[in-house]
């Protein structure tokens, strides 16, 4: 199963905060980009159901973008979304949606540690050097970006056997 991009964003965004990570849109957005990869390349499916796009800075989930296009170059604070929950004694807490709104299934499992294993991985690093990461010679971006243009799709399945390459390298 492959989750909207701003649910699996959403979820990098609560284990960031909790982890005390910092994270910028760009850095979001390479992210999900590198989770959404690494899901393709070692269980065969993606994470998440948008389109991946060729940018100028490299690959875009435009869901994502608009989501958090509002934090401008800043840390984000909060998952995009939710509404207000009351939890008592006058509090309320805006809840976001995140994988913990669907069942409770081996994918679920799956997605949550690919996540955590990202994060782990590459949660140290700028987004600006996640970015460069993403120019590499024969990247999906590379092989798909033309100067200027915004809204190239990067398919699934260029992701997926980049990743496989890097895999087994």
């Amino acid at each position: 199963m492959s989750y909207p991009a701003t649910v699996i964003a959403n979820e990098v965004v609560v284990l960031a905060l909790q982890r005390k990570i910092s994270l910028t849109p760009l850095k979001l957005q390479k992210l999900v980009y590198f989770a959404h990869g690494w899901c393709l390349a070692l269980t065969e499916k993606p994470l998440v159901s948008d389109s991946v796009e060729a940018w100028q800075y490299g690959p875009v989930i435009p869901s994502i973008y608009h989501e958090f296009k509002n934090c401008g170059n800043n840390q984000i604070e909060a998952p995009a979304g939710g509404e207000f929950r009351y939890i008592g004694r006058g509090k309320f807490v805006k809840t976001a949606n995140t994988l913990e709104h669907y069942p409770d299934t081996e994918e679920r499992q799956e997605a949550r540690e690919i996540i955590t294993k990202i994060l782990e991985t590459y949660g140290q690093f700028s987004g600006a050097k996640l970015s460069n990461a993403t120019h590499m010679a024969d990247s999906p971006w590379q092989q798909v970006y033309t100067e200027g243009s915004r809204h190239q799709v990067i398919s699934n399945d260029l992701i997926k056997e980049y990743f496989k390459r890097l895999a087994s390298a």
